[in-house]
């Protein structure tokens, strides 16, 4: 599992989620890209993530699904 500080993580797969707070993220399902804001929060378990839209949305929790292929890739 790569678990690199947030700087390192760039483009990649992060399954450390409490890396990512306040960081802009993309979370991808089999490769598509089904979600992106700022991480607000992580439990401190890492297993799931609070994350600040644009839009009507605002804000919407996330789970960490064992299997599901969720991907969180940081974003400019």
């Amino acid at each position: 599992m790569f678990e690199a500080p947030v700087d390192q993580a760039r483009g990649k797969q992060v399954t450390n989620w409490r890396l990512l707070v306040g960081q802009a993220v993309q979370i991808r399902r089999d490769n598509v890209v089904v979600d992106q804001g700022v991480v607000d929060a992580v439990t401190p378990d890492g297993s799931v993530l609070w994350l600040n839209q644009k839009g009507a949305v605002g804000r919407r929790m996330v789970v960490k699904e064992h299997g599901a292929g969720i991907r969180i890739q940081l974003i400019n």
